[in-house]
């Protein structure tokens, strides 16, 4: 019986992803560097310090990687000050949530700097009592020890979760969790996305007849029926 719903932040609670590629933007251009537009989905859901990283290396910017850190976030926030908003749909889809009793979890990778400014500007941990922020755990996303954690913490099992996920990174730490998936589209081109349970264009059609997909049991009696129906298929 699924227990919990998991997000992610950025690209599913707030409409982040577009203001983070305006903020790239302008700090690159400092660096004389414009991002070629096949290169954005190797960053989306990467930590700040793989983001950083990975840009330094492929674009061969000379500079002190915590200052360059630094000059972003600075951009970063000043664009998430003037244009942040919630995603179309998590004000009703969290109600939906809370009106069945799941439990709520997020689980992002922005550092805890960034998460805490996200948090004094929209105030998410109204909806969300349980956090796991960037740096929290040895492992990020694309590994599954976020999830894992936030599963502990929330006393539930992988089979009692659903995750909502946006970006190929964060989508593949929570198919490796265990729990049930849906994709939301938006960040990323769909046929660039890892294979999901399921596939969303908008948050509302997370309904409840979805949500309580994760209850059914298989056939086979082996396995929830989103994990075991391609196998039981096959057989």
């Amino acid at each position: 019986m699924v227990k919990a719903v998991l997000f992610d932040l950025d690209g599913v609670v707030v409409d982040s992803e577009p203001l983070y590629a305006k903020a790239e933007i302008k700090l690159f251009d400092e660096y004389g560097v414009t991002i070629p537009d096949e290169d954005w989905k190797l960053f989306r859901g990467s930590t700040e310090e793989g983001f950083y990283q990975l840009a330094m290396e492929r674009y061969q910017i000379r500079e002190d990687k915590q200052k360059l850190m630094e000059k972003g976030r600075l951009y970063v926030r000043n664009q998430f000050k003037s244009e942040l908003r919630f995603m179309s749909g998590f004000k009703s889809l969290s109600g939906r949530i809370s009106d069945a009793g799941y439990k709520i979890g997020l689980v992002t990778s922005s550092p805890k700097p960034m998460y805490e400014y996200v948090n004094e500007l929209m105030s998410i941990n109204q909806y969300f009592p349980e956090v796991i922020y960037g740096g929290m755990t040895r492992n990020s996303k694309p590994h599954p020890e976020p999830y894992l954690l936030m599963m502990k913490l929330l006393d539930v099992e992988p089979f009692e979760c659903i995750i909502i996920e946006d970006s190929v990174h964060g989508l593949n730490a929570a198919l490796a969790s265990g729990a049930m998936v849906i994709a939301l589209a938006g960040s990323v081109e769909p046929e660039d996305m890892p294979e999901a349970h399921h596939f969303v264009t908008h948050l509302d059609q997370v309904t409840h007849e979805l949500l309580k997909e994760g209850n059914a049991a298989c056939s086979c009696g082996k396995s929830p029926v989103w994990e075991c129906n391609d196998i039981c298929l096959r057989d």
